[in-house]
């Protein structure tokens, strides 16, 4: 059956309602009164009473219908921009490894660095290999827990394995200076507990990934406490913390706690979903503690069942920290003249281009600069980097000999298009070269009127670089 429309319904209903208040009231007053003054000022009274009835009725429902529609219009709004949200996010997430796929994989086919340089190439491609395979996992979590088809696989499993082996995963990626620990609430030997260990493991990660990506200085501390019928994790930092509005936001899907255009840190959006999904199944809650600058506390809790067959019988300690001076190093070693782990201002150079042509690279992602410098080794071009637009923008202040820019759109700290107004506003005339894991079309018009004079999208070849660089060189001599 066709629906009818709200306004056709609308129209029915007051016509309906002015016939039978017509009707009905005229007969009432003709058979009471036969007064015609009295009775011509009852129908004005009475046409005053149904304008103020009908009013009232047609207001409150106008009102609810209209409600109805605005908030159906905020979803379709926040609809959207969580659509818009997600390809730019997954997009990254997929390019930027696939940049770092392509690219060392292109080197590899087209000339033989060496064993050395072979075998760091290899692990820059299986991490990158290892990072979309994450980025896959965690889209298929999510849809299994949208379709609930998760099941849970209980065993008896070690708290104290898990907390040491989520610490040797993530001890290499924190950054110098951080100290990093975490404490358990049991001794090894009756640390045992029936649950599912994969899901345990993963939600425990997802936490202290978050905390080792965001927190630049100060401490990370991790662990359990036993409370009552209950297992209490935990996970400490000293990072930026999340505002309160998003608190409640950033367990959503495609949520961030930082979702300004342009202040890009690496995640889709999806592990604290997926912690407070799995956490769903077993029986378990998550909630987070936070102030602005003053660092978060995540908390979550699941039951507890002890099982002595599942204890961790190895010496795993109850207490472990690293010592930031001698923990091992992320960067890459040093290779053809390249420190990927170097401070700003780290520099390759080759010998063939005639005009000493010197590039700052503005990029976050440690390997994507890394590859230019490959891709650039035997050009003569000196590159310098810089791991954020601010940085970006102090060293174009540094540097007079900087001739171009290769400016990352999304950085942490500052993005790529503040970066370029200020850099703009002392050097108007310095080309400046937007690149992005990410354009659309609407995205490409948007970034050449903000001012840049070109654009590359990841991943890149060779060929296409160069080729941007030959043009742009030109005209800044």
């Amino acid at each position: 059956m066709k629906r009818i429309l709200f306004e056709y319904k609308f129209t029915a209903l007051y016509l309906l309602l002015g016939f039978l208040w017509i009707v009905f009231s005229d007969r009432l007053t003709d058979s009471l009164i036969e007064d015609h003054t009295i009775l011509t000022r009852i129908q004005t009274y009475k046409g005053w009473f149904y304008v103020l009835i009908s009013g009232g009725f047609f207001f409150y429902y106008l009102r609810s219908h209209l409600v109805r529609l605005r908030d159906a219009e905020k979803k379709a709004v926040e609809s959207d921009r969580l659509k818009s949200a997600f390809l730019q996010n997954i997009s990254h997430e997929i390019r930027t490894p696939m940049n770092g796929i392509i690219g060392f994989a292109t080197l590899l086919e087209n000339e033989d660095p060496g064993d050395e340089l072979r075998k760091e190439y290899l692990g820059i491609i299986t991490n990158s290999s290892n990072r979309l395979l994450e980025l896959v996992n965690q889209i298929l979590d999510i849809s299994m827990l949208e379709t609930g088809t998760v099941k849970l696989h209980s065993r008896e499993t070690g708290l104290n394995r898990i907390l040491l082996e989520v610490f040797e995963q993530l001890l290499p990626h924190v950054k110098p200076g951080v100290t990093f620990r975490y404490t358990a609430g049991l001794e090894s030997g009756s640390d045992g507990l029936l649950t599912d260990e994969y899901k345990l493991k993963q939600i425990i990660a997802n936490l202290v990934h978050n905390a080792v990506k965001f927190t630049p200085g100060g401490s990370i501390e991790f662990g359990y406490t036993i409370r009552e019928d209950k297992v209490v994790f935990f996970v400490n930092d000293t990072g930026p913390g999340i505002p309160p509005e998003k608190r409640n936001e950033i367990f959503k899907y495609f949520r961030k706690a930082e979702d300004v255009p342009g202040k890009f840190h690496e995640g889709a959006g999806l592990g604290l979903a997926i912690c407070k999904g799995n956490l769903r199944l077993m029986n378990g809650w998550i909630s987070v503690e936070s102030e602005p600058g003053a660092g978060a506390r995540f908390t979550f809790e699941i039951p507890y069942q002890p099982s002595e067959k599942g204890s961790s019988r190895a010496n795993v300690p109850s207490v472990l920290e690293n010592t930031p001076e001698g923990k091992p190093l992320t960067a890459a070693p040093a290779a053809s003249g390249v420190n990927p782990g170097a401070s700003v201002g780290q520099q390759t150079r080759a010998e063939n281009f005639t005009d000493d042509l010197t590039i700052l690279v503005a990029e976050d992602e440690i390997m994507n600069f890394r590859y230019m410098c490959e891709l650039l080794k035997e050009t003569g071009i000196r590159l310098l980097h810089a791991a954020n637009g601010e940085e970006a923008v102090e060293m174009c202040k540094k540097r007079p000999d900087i001739r171009m820019v290769l400016m990352d759109i999304r950085m942490p700290v500052m993005n790529g298009f503040e970066a370029l107004k200020r850099i703009r506003s002392t050097n108007p005339h310095i080309p400046i070269i937007a690149q992005s894991a990410y354009i659309s079309a609407d995205d490409r018009q948007k970034t050449l009127d903000a001012g840049f004079n070109e654009i590359i999208s990841k991943p890149f070849l060779r060929e296409e670089l160069l080729e941007i660089i030959e043009i742009h060189s030109q005209k800044n001599i």
